[in-house]
Protein backbone atom coordinates (compact mmCIF):
# COMPACT_ATOMS: atom_id res chain seq x y z
CA UNK A 1 0.00 0.00 0.00
CA UNK A 2 3.34 2.50 1.26
CA UNK A 3 4.60 1.81 -2.26
CA UNK A 4 1.91 2.23 -4.22
CA UNK A 5 1.07 5.44 -2.61
CA UNK A 6 4.83 6.42 -3.37
CA UNK A 7 4.78 5.32 -6.99
CA UNK A 8 1.72 7.16 -7.61
CA UNK A 9 3.47 10.86 -5.72
CA UNK A 10 6.94 10.10 -7.77
CA UNK A 11 4.65 9.89 -10.69
CA UNK A 12 2.48 13.06 -10.03
CA UNK A 13 6.03 14.83 -9.31
CA UNK A 14 7.75 13.59 -12.37
CA UNK A 15 4.56 14.90 -14.66
CA UNK A 16 4.71 18.17 -13.12
CA UNK A 17 8.17 18.74 -13.22
CA UNK A 18 8.21 17.53 -16.90
CA UNK A 19 5.25 20.01 -17.73
CA UNK A 20 6.91 22.59 -15.87
CA UNK A 21 9.58 22.29 -18.10
CA UNK A 22 7.96 22.19 -21.37
CA UNK A 23 5.71 25.30 -20.08
CA UNK A 24 9.08 27.29 -19.55
CA UNK A 25 10.75 25.88 -23.09
CA UNK A 26 7.47 26.63 -25.18
CA UNK A 27 7.64 30.51 -27.03
CA UNK A 28 4.53 32.42 -26.61
CA UNK A 29 2.20 31.99 -28.99
CA UNK A 30 -0.84 30.17 -30.34
CA UNK A 31 0.43 26.48 -29.31
CA UNK A 32 0.85 27.61 -25.85
CA UNK A 33 -2.88 27.51 -24.58
CA UNK A 34 -3.21 23.86 -26.36
CA UNK A 35 -0.01 22.52 -24.75
CA UNK A 36 -1.27 24.05 -21.15
CA UNK A 37 -4.90 22.19 -21.94
CA UNK A 38 -3.29 19.11 -22.95
CA UNK A 39 -0.46 18.88 -20.08
CA UNK A 40 -3.67 19.72 -18.05
CA UNK A 41 -5.60 16.93 -19.06
CA UNK A 42 -2.24 14.71 -18.66
CA UNK A 43 -1.41 15.89 -15.11
CA UNK A 44 -5.09 15.04 -14.55
CA UNK A 45 -4.55 11.50 -16.34
CA UNK A 46 -1.31 10.57 -14.03
CA UNK A 47 -3.57 12.11 -10.87
CA UNK A 48 -6.30 9.78 -11.47
CA UNK A 49 -4.79 6.65 -12.68
CA UNK A 50 -4.91 4.97 -9.38
CA UNK A 51 -8.85 4.99 -9.88
CA UNK A 52 -8.76 3.33 -12.79
CA UNK A 53 -6.99 0.64 -10.52
CA UNK A 54 -9.01 -0.11 -7.57
CA UNK A 55 -10.90 -3.44 -7.10
CA UNK A 56 -14.55 -2.32 -6.32
CA UNK A 57 -15.54 -5.87 -5.75
CA UNK A 58 -12.36 -6.62 -3.08
CA UNK A 59 -13.66 -3.28 -1.68
CA UNK A 60 -17.21 -3.67 -1.06
CA UNK A 61 -16.37 -7.66 0.01
CA UNK A 62 -14.38 -5.72 2.88
CA UNK A 63 -16.67 -3.13 3.74
CA UNK A 64 -18.94 -6.06 4.35
CA UNK A 65 -16.44 -8.00 6.25
CA UNK A 66 -15.70 -4.79 8.47
CA UNK A 67 -19.27 -3.78 8.89
CA UNK A 68 -19.91 -7.46 10.28
CA UNK A 69 -17.06 -7.43 12.47
CA UNK A 70 -17.75 -4.33 13.74
CA UNK A 71 -21.61 -5.10 14.78
CA UNK A 72 -20.16 -8.03 16.39
CA UNK A 73 -17.57 -6.06 18.73
CA UNK A 74 -20.12 -3.98 19.20
CA UNK A 75 -22.03 -6.55 20.77
CA UNK A 76 -19.63 -7.96 22.39
CA UNK A 77 -19.10 -4.72 24.30
CA UNK A 78 -22.62 -3.92 24.76
CA UNK A 79 -22.91 -7.16 26.98
CA UNK A 80 -19.69 -7.02 28.76
CA UNK A 81 -20.86 -3.17 29.90
CA UNK A 82 -23.98 -4.63 30.67
CA UNK A 83 -22.25 -7.72 32.66
CA UNK A 84 -20.01 -5.19 34.47
CA UNK A 85 -23.03 -3.09 35.40
CA UNK A 86 -24.74 -5.86 36.70
CA UNK A 87 -22.27 -6.76 38.73
CA UNK A 88 -21.60 -3.07 39.91
CA UNK A 89 -25.66 -3.24 40.71
CA UNK A 90 -25.44 -6.33 42.68
CA UNK A 91 -22.36 -5.32 44.43
CA UNK A 92 -24.03 -1.86 45.36
CA UNK A 93 -27.56 -3.13 46.70
CA UNK A 94 -25.94 -6.05 48.44
CA UNK A 95 -23.60 -3.11 50.63
CA UNK A 96 -26.87 -1.09 50.65
CA UNK A 97 -29.21 -4.11 52.51
CA UNK A 98 -26.33 -4.78 54.72
CA UNK A 99 -25.60 -1.48 55.89
CA UNK A 100 -29.92 -0.77 56.33
CA UNK A 101 -29.76 -3.95 58.10
CA UNK A 102 -27.05 -2.63 60.33
CA UNK A 103 -28.45 0.17 60.93
CA UNK A 104 -31.77 -1.81 61.99
CA UNK A 105 -29.71 -3.97 64.30
CA UNK A 106 -29.74 -6.77 61.98
CA UNK A 107 -26.11 -8.33 61.22
CA UNK A 108 -26.91 -9.81 57.88
CA UNK A 109 -24.84 -10.62 54.32
CA UNK A 110 -26.72 -10.03 51.32
CA UNK A 111 -26.47 -11.80 47.73
CA UNK A 112 -28.62 -10.19 45.03
CA UNK A 113 -29.67 -10.95 42.14
CA UNK A 114 -30.29 -8.73 38.35
CA UNK A 115 -32.50 -8.95 35.66
CA UNK A 116 -32.55 -6.93 32.72
CA UNK A 117 -35.54 -4.34 31.80
CA UNK A 118 -34.88 -3.24 28.44
CA UNK A 119 -31.62 -3.73 28.35
CA UNK A 120 -30.69 -2.23 32.00
CA UNK A 121 -29.83 -4.40 34.46
CA UNK A 122 -32.26 -3.97 37.66
CA UNK A 123 -32.14 -5.70 41.07
CA UNK A 124 -34.75 -8.44 41.01
CA UNK A 125 -34.32 -10.74 44.03
CA UNK A 126 -32.10 -11.11 47.27
CA UNK A 127 -30.73 -13.52 49.77
CA UNK A 128 -29.99 -12.99 52.96
CA UNK A 129 -28.28 -15.13 55.96
CA UNK A 130 -30.58 -14.25 58.67
CA UNK A 131 -33.78 -15.37 59.52
CA UNK A 132 -36.72 -12.99 58.60
CA UNK A 133 -37.29 -9.15 59.27
CA UNK A 134 -40.11 -7.83 58.78
CA UNK A 135 -38.63 -4.29 59.04
CA UNK A 136 -35.37 -5.26 56.83
CA UNK A 137 -38.00 -6.87 54.39
CA UNK A 138 -40.44 -3.99 53.79
CA UNK A 139 -37.36 -1.10 53.22
CA UNK A 140 -35.70 -3.94 50.65
CA UNK A 141 -39.59 -3.73 49.14
CA UNK A 142 -39.92 -0.42 49.54
CA UNK A 143 -37.01 0.98 48.38
CA UNK A 144 -35.52 -1.26 46.25
CA UNK A 145 -38.49 -2.43 44.63
CA UNK A 146 -37.40 -5.89 45.66
CA UNK A 147 -41.18 -7.46 46.64
CA UNK A 148 -41.05 -9.75 49.86
CA UNK A 149 -41.90 -12.78 47.79
CA UNK A 150 -38.45 -12.16 45.99
CA UNK A 151 -37.01 -12.02 49.29
CA UNK A 152 -35.26 -15.44 50.83
CA UNK A 153 -33.90 -15.67 54.31
CA UNK A 154 -31.53 -18.46 55.65
CA UNK A 155 -31.04 -18.56 58.91
CA UNK A 156 -27.82 -20.27 59.60
CA UNK A 157 -28.44 -23.74 60.05
CA UNK A 158 -30.57 -23.29 56.93
CA UNK A 159 -27.11 -23.07 54.73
Amino acid sequence: MIGALRTWLLSIIAAGLVLSILYALLPKGRLRPIVRTAGGVVLMLVILRPLTELDLEGFAVSYDDYAREIRELTEQYRAADTAELAAIIERETAAYISDKGAALGVNCHAVVETELRSGVPYPCAVTLDVERNETLAACIAADLGIGKEAQVWQAAGER
